[in-house]
């Protein structure tokens, strides 16, 4: 893939100034993803495609309250 071609995808991803070093990045990574997405069957369903899930674990404080966000919200005691 020339550098051209691979500039007018980086523009196209939004990325319109990347240097050589960034381009021969690009270059490796759609190879790779061509690679696995001729190594994926040809019958694949959508509803068999992997979904990766990432979940972020809950904060140990509890968040801070601004009067302005709390209005109208008021929390009586016992009420969770």
């Amino acid at each position: 893939m020339s550098k051209a071609e691979l500039a007018q995808i980086a523009a196209a991803a939004g990325l319109p100034r990347l240097g050589d070093k960034h381009l021969d990045q690009l270059q490796m990574a759609v190879t790779s993803a061509r690679e696995l997405a001729q190594k994926l069957p040809k019958d694949l369903h959508w509803s068999e495609e992997l979904s990766l899930t990432f979940r972020l674990p809950r904060p140990t404080s509890p968040a801070p309250h601004s009067e302005a966000n709390s209005e109208g919200h008021a929390k009586t005691k016992g009420t969770p």
